[in-house]
């Protein structure tokens, strides 16, 4: 009769540690927060010297795009 009552109380503890188990799994993953997707920038080159910037550091000419506002003026300038 000790074994079984044994077994009932292990079977009983057992599941009670699981059920805890699956509960906090779930609360971490509803606390853990979705990953949101990177959205990307428009990349330009420069017309002077070559380095890719995104758009909103670029600085426009037109057609052309420019890393500064230096890069812009040399290749406008008579050289």
């Amino acid at each position: 009769m000790g074994r079984i009552l044994f077994f009932v109380v292990l079977g009983v503890g057992l599941y009670v540690a699981f059920r805890i188990w699956r509960v906090r799994q779930r609360r971490d993953a509803a606390a853990r927060p979705e990953r949101m997707p990177v959205e990307g920038e428009a990349i330009v080159r420069c017309g002077h010297c070559g380095l890719n910037v995104p758009r909103s550091e670029a600085v426009a000419d037109g057609e052309r795009w420019y890393c500064s506002e230096d890069h812009r003026r040399l290749e406008r300038s008579p050289r």
